[in-house]
């Protein structure tokens, strides 16, 4: 495993965060690391990383476009984020949501020019696309450098030493609800849905405010087109984002890290973020319980998925009773759709 010096990419405006201290070489860029290298140095340490070398030989590094997208996918029904900018920007409020046909939501976002507005398809499931137009799964790969109990394709296995009959009882129950089948060979649009993947498609400017992934999962984020700039916060700070109820489901973060409002939120001016730039063929490794925001630089698409291994499967467990209050919650609150903008529960990721 090499890790690459981190620079600072000096095309764009520089970070904007004026209340908070920012670490722009925190987070390491790492080349082709070997699985027993990578899970024990970030994912059991729980540490974020760009990893570059995994996309090489994607063919979607030379197809995915906004014209391929419209040829493809042109006519499926989404629900589009219309952003607006200028307004207050915390998850649950970055605009309205309205179903269209994809096609049209590339139109607006090939002919936007205001810098107020941006124009999102965010965590669109994979699964979907693959049974619209099943030659998508020959243009990408299923990254799997940090052991997935949710990839059907390989047994699921821990390493532990934990002799806690408790902790024993979780991962086996964990590994049981999540592997039905491994070790055996499934479609691709089957895979995708198991393990949660989700397209992201949209113009420059978008942003996903800060968040924790849900269920307590761990995550890729794999850049095709466009740069994104990404923000991290730790899990020991998340009172400093002031998160809303369930976070440990949803971690949905109340301040609006561009504008915080330190009468309403003081805690805020004490954060540490690290930021970092991730560019086309790079994937970015998001933790369990690390929180993040994500700004697109250019028009951009972008690939995910969810990981739940050793390190999360207790966290994961725990999480399902949370999830059915969640519901309840959610539903109180004018449904899932008026709060994250998913189209349906299955959407949200």
């Amino acid at each position: 495993m090499t890790i690459e010096s981190t620079e600072k990419d000096e095309t764009v405006a520089g970070t904007i965060f004026p209340e908070a201290t920012v670490k722009t070489d925190a987070i390491d860029r790492i080349h082709a690391p070997s699985r027993e290298e990578f899970t024990r140095e970030y994912v059991y340490k729980r540490k974020p990383a760009i990893i570059t070398g995994l996309m090489d030989s994607w063919p979607a590094m030379e197809r995915w476009s906004l014209d391929y997208f419209r040829e493809h996918f042109g006519d499926l029904d989404i629900h589009a984020n219309l952003q607006r900018l200028d307004n207050e920007l915390i998850l649950g409020n970055v605009g309205g949501f309205r179903g269209m046909k994809l096609s049209a939501l590339l139109d607006e976002i090939e002919k936007n020019t205001d810098d107020n507005r941006a124009y999102y398809l965010r965590a669109y499931p994979v699964h979907r696309m693959v049974e619209h137009f099943p030659g998508l799964a020959d243009d990408y790969d299923l990254p799997d450098l940090a052991p997935n109990w949710a990839d059907i394709r390989f047994k699921a296995n821990w390493r532990t030493g934990t002799v806690n009959p408790a902790k024993l009882l979780g991962l086996y129950l964990a590994k049981t609800f999540l592997n039905r089948g491994g070790g055996k060979g499934a479609p691709r649009e089957t895979v995708s849905s198991r393990v949660a993947a989700v397209m992201f498609v949209g113009s420059k400017g978008t942003v996903t405010p800060f968040h924790s992934d849900g269920m307590q999962t761990a995550a890729y984020l794999s850049q095709v087109v466009g740069r994104k700039r990404c923000y991290f916060v730790s899990p020991d700070q998340h009172e400093k984002l002031y998160p809303r109820p369930f976070r440990r489901q949803f971690g949905m973060a109340q301040v609006d890290y561009r504008r915080p409002d330190l009468t309403r939120h003081p805690r805020f001016k004490d954060v540490v973020v690290e930021e970092t730039v991730l560019h086309p063929g790079e994937t970015l490794y998001v933790p369990s319980g690390y929180w993040h925001a994500i700004e697109a630089m250019d028009t951009s698409i972008s690939y995910s998925h969810q990981i739940v291994g050793e390190d999360n499967a207790l966290g994961w467990l725990t999480c399902i009773p949370e999830r059915y209050l969640a519901q309840m919650y959610f539903k109180s609150q004018g449904g899932l759709r008026n709060v994250t903008g998913a189209k349906d529960w299955d959407d949200w990721a």
